[in-house]
């Protein structure tokens, strides 16, 4: 605490400026804050788990597959002498089998290039999306089956930053020299300046033809179903510039080596920014046939070639350093155990669950879930711009949200961990290959579910995890074990449990009701099922808001800035800023309490004080 600031005038600084004066950021991250501080003891827990040998008893091993193919990855990670051995061996491969050139393109497009093939095989093979997305998801509008479902990419630097070159100078002119350092580190290329033009030049007309993320949260934002025969015959009206990208063969790449077979009248695609894609067939039309191989040839490259040589690594922590403002390299058992989390979480969280957390807890955690769920009705009941009718669905679908705490109990069923973890293959000594395998498995499990329904009691994160999460289409909050801990939980003091957990339980909850979720009703089908006058009432309430957080101001961006009892680069803070989807934590705080009556009454706060303004 800051006992020299007026809880009435700033109460983020009375509240944090002394943790933050005690924990500024360490050198190897951005940010460092409460939730950084849970992720670093949940990090070392991890390590330690997959750090322990496999138990063997008389010559078998008595721990489960899943575990051990968990630990020979974080050892295959950690050989980083294999990875030197192996040299650029595994990048060369990789490129040539998407289509592309070992070496990069150079002064003269390749006439027999086929990008369409080279999208395609690296949505399959490697899992990337590039040009356009694609994958199999809920239905929005009947979330009880899946689709195949189109949208935007990002052409893998922020587009924000590209569409605001000249206030974004520097960061563009960084990640210019990234490319170029990459380049001339992977071979002796002489036109690496040039070739990083074209990247930065290609990537912004990319982002030109984007549909703002404001664009995408608007109700007017329609969503297109076609089949398959539709979606290749074009469904808008220039269909010759539709007809340049061949849907069929797109579509027939990616689902190749997988159980699908596609219907072209019966399977369907819902597609999420038509006119992206519109936009998106005219320029690869009309864009230079080198500038086009040169930006899919950096976007596998710069993927795939961290995952190799230390000396790749190294210039992308430089670029990190430039950009974010770290200061050191992140520890390499830090890297390994995010990769071993990302691939075989579920595994983990079946050793942390049962070394590291108090199954109790799961049930105390439910229960406050359950009160804060009945807080939030009785808010409803008190809400005078809602009509009876929105009133009533509210609550009927609040009531409908299904609540995930602490683990998912299927994991500590040995034979039902094992099963999952079946095809996932670990070749020790070999992380590329490893990496290959993994991401093989991944992307045909997600192409082979569009002829399963959706798992309604799926997680969306495993147990090894600090954040917490609201799913629209699921209608449903998780809470995974890894964030019910201190601060946030298990303080011993029940009140201040409910002012940490209870807040993000509160938080989560709201998600389903804010600008997204309120379209999705108590099923996760995207629905309009608010009246007319109650959304009347709702954007005005919005755009006080609005008005409110307008009149924030930043602090001195010279210096470091400090959120949520926790501090953060210049940079982070830029990144943040520019895309991130939550305000700055400090406003966060000073937004929501400067709005609570009943916050201005406990702290004694004088009217048309900063904290209890007159028009709230």
């Amino acid at each position: 605490m800051d006992r020299s600031v007026d809880p009435c005038t700033d109460f983020y600084q009375y509240s944090c400026g002394g943790w933050m004066k005690s924990n500024p950021v360490p050198d190897w991250t951005a940010t460092w804050d409460r939730l950084a501080l849970l992720r670093e003891s949940l990090m070392q827990s991890m390590r330690q788990l997959l750090e322990r040998g496999d138990e063997i008893n008389n010559g078998n091993y008595t721990e489960l597959r899943g575990i051990r193919k968990a630990r020979a990855l974080y050892r295959t990670c950690m050989n980083t002498v294999a990875l030197e051995a192996k040299g650029l061996a595994p990048i060369r491969d990789i490129l040539q089998a998407v289509g592309l050139s070992p070496i990069p393109p150079n002064n003269y497009a390749n006439e027999h290039f086929d990008w369409l093939f080279t999208i395609a095989r690296t949505r399959r093979l490697l899992g990337i999306s590039m040009l356009l997305g694609m994958n199999v998801a809920e239905d929005v509008r009947n979330s009880s089956t899946n689709k195949i479902v189109i949208e935007q990419v990002s052409p893998g630097f922020g587009d924000r930053y590209l569409l605001q070159a000249e206030k974004f100078s520097a960061e563009i002119k960084n990640y210019k020299k990234y490319i170029t350092q990459m380049l001339r580190a992977y071979t002796n290329f002489t036109g690496a300046e040039y070739f990083a033009e074209d990247i930065v030049n290609f990537s912004t007309q990319i982002a030109k033809v984007m549909t703002p993320s404001e664009t995408r949260r608007s109700p007017s934002h329609l969503f297109h179903e076609v089949n398959l025969i539709e979606l290749a015959n074009g469904p808008g009206v220039d269909n010759e510039s539709w007809r340049f990208v061949n849907w069929t063969r797109y579509m027939n790449t990616v689902f190749n080596d997988t159980t699908v077979v596609l219907h072209p009248q019966k399977d369907t695609a819902i597609l999420l920014d038509l006119p992206y894609l519109q936009k998106l067939s005219k320029l690869i039309k009309k864009s230079n046939k080198l500038v086009l191989e040169r930006f899919l040839w950096w976007s596998v490259f710069s993927t795939v070639a961290p995952l190799t040589l230390a000396k790749f690594r190294s210039l992308g922590f430089e670029f990190s350093q430039q950009l974010l403002g770290l200061q050191s390299k992140t520890p390499r058992w830090k890297s390994c155990t995010s990769n071993v989390n990302a691939n075989f979480g579920l595994a983990l969280s079946y050793l942390y669950i049962r070394s590291h957390f108090n199954k109790n807890h799961r049930d105390q955690a439910l229960e406050m879930l359950e009160d804060i769920r009945k807080a939030f009705e009785d808010a409803v009941h008190d809400l005078d711009w809602m009509d009876e009718t929105t009133r009533e669905k509210t609550l009927t679908k609040l009531h409908a949200i299904r609540a995930f705490v602490g683990y998912p109990g299927w994991i500590m069923n040995a034979t039902q961990l094992d099963t999952h973890y079946k095809k996932a293959h670990v070749i020790e000594g070999n992380l590329f290959d490893t990496y290959l395998n993994l991401t093989n498995a991944a992307v045909r499990r997600n192409l082979q579910s569009i002829r399963k329904k959706p798992d309604r009691n799926r997680w969306v994160a495993s147990a090894t995890t600090v954040n917490a999460f609201y799913s629209a289409t699921l209608n449903s909050v998780t809470f995974p074990a890894g964030i019910l801990k201190p601060p946030f939980y298990g303080n011993g003091i029940e009140a201040i449990d409910y002012g940490a957990i209870g807040a993000i339980m509160g938080h989560e909850i709201t998600h389903g009701f804010d600008d997204q979720g309120r379209r999705y009703d108590e099923h996760g089908n995207l629905k309009q099922w608010w009246s007319a006058a109650t959304l009347n009432h709702y954007h005005q309430k919005v755009q006080c808001i609005i008005n409110q957080y307008n009149n924030y101001t930043m602090p001195d961006l010279g210096d470091a800035f400090h959120i949520w009892c926790g501090n953060s680069t210049l940079g982070a803070l830029k990144s943040k800023l520019v895309d991130g989807v939550h305000s700055p934590n400090r406003i966060r705080v000073l937004g929501t309490l400067s709005n609570s009556k009943e916050f201005a009454k406990a702290w004694g706060c004088p009217s048309d004080t900063p904290m209890n303004p007159e028009n709230k």
